[in-house]
């Protein structure tokens, strides 16, 4: 086997109008362990977190290294077909040439073809597309992680009802928080940042209610859709002063759970959480790479139980060819932005 493909590159990290470019790369039959797929990648997903490896920005954790003389591929999840199989028979049992896949983790999705270990790949059925199957794993395994953290938060004995709230409910993490929430008996309460954006989600995505966050009362309207109800989860995807706000809505003990910053970090203020002696706990997807693989393969099937039931959860704002990555890397940022940027590639 000896492939050569495009690849989304950098050498660097950076602005990515400055450090990206394509380049050529190969697969050779070496490249391949015993327990590896290829997949040839028909769509990838430009999640505003992979911007912000790529960038070195404090939100995309820990700076790995680029040693020099290599590039780096960005990306880590996709949609594709399966090209070649490793020789491991357990590799076999599960999988086959021509199969369609989702896939998570894989490093190097931005490119036309991926090695993928086979734990990491999911099969797909005919009824599920490409673009919902390209983003339907990193969101779904963050909505995940973040429902357990919000139970493992509250309080025992547990008494219903039990209402969450959530700010950038309309993302796609929280869209998909929301639905697990709802799944599980859960009340969510959700805020947005703009009329226009409530308007679109009571929408796209009747039932719970939401309310803008640039309207004046909005805590008052909150306070009121908990009639009476206590509050012990919030959560939190923006950073900074937001969290200040959601503190004054929690009842004594809460827990405030980060997962993002749409806002710098600057701004937060910690005394905030002192009056009613709450906890601010800071959730990242990189936990669940250390969760035992059974749980893992739930939160795949869970994926797929959305995706099947609920594909309205997963839009698209715009598919992009491959080559004008650019342009789909600055869609990711544009204000008002609803749904997922994908790559597409040819077939």
């Amino acid at each position: 086997m000896h492939i050569e493909f495009k690849a989304i590159v950098q050498s660097e990290y950076g602005a990515p109008e400055k450090v990206l470019r394509i380049a050529s790369k190969e697969l050779k039959s070496e490249d391949l362990r015993p327990n590896d797929v290829v997949v040839k990648v028909s769509a990838r997903p430009v999640h505003p977190g992979d911007i912000q490896i790529l960038s070195a920005l404090p939100q995309g954790g820990p700076v790995v290294p680029i040693p020099e003389g290599t590039l780096r591929v960005p990306g880590f999840e996709g949609v594709g077909t399966i090209l070649r199989l490793g020789r491991d028979p357990e590799v076999k049992k599960r999988f086959s040439v021509g199969q369609r896949v989702a896939f998570f983790p894989a490093m190097g999705s931005w490119s036309e073809y991926v090695i993928v270990r086979h734990e990491s790949l999911l099969a797909v059925p005919d009824e599920i597309p490409d673009q919902i199957a390209a983003q339907m794993l990193i969101n779904t395994i963050t909505a995940s992680v973040l429902i357990k953290a919000g139970h493992n938060s509250l309080k025992h004995p547990i008494t219903p009802p039990v209402f969450i709230l959530q700010n950038a409910a309309g993302s796609g993490v929280g869209r998909l928080l929301t639905q697990v929430a709802l799944d599980r008996g859960v009340r969510p309460i959700r805020l947005v940042r703009s009329d226009q954006s409530a308007d679109r989600l009571r929408s796209a995505f009747p039932g719970p209610p939401v309310f803008s966050t640039t309207d004046s009362n909005w805590k008052e309207h909150v306070r009121e859709a908990l009639g009476g109800h206590k509050l012990a989860v919030a959560f939190d995807a923006a950073g900074g002063s937001s969290i200040n706000e959601l503190a004054e809505l929690l009842d004594e003990g809460g827990t405030i759970i980060n997962f993002g910053s749409l806002e710098s970090n600057m701004g937060t203020n910690i005394y905030a959480l002192a009056p009613n002696n709450l906890a601010l706990k800071s959730i990242a997807i990189m936990g669940w790479f250390r969760l035992p693989e059974d749980e893992k393969l739930q939160d795949f099937e869970l994926a797929l139980n959305l995706a099947t039931k609920h594909p309205q959860l997963f839009e698209v704002a715009h598919e992009y060819e491959f080559d004008d990555f650019q342009k789909a890397i600055q869609h990711v940022s544009r204000p008002g932005k609803t749904g997922i940027v994908l790559l597409k590639s040819q077939a």
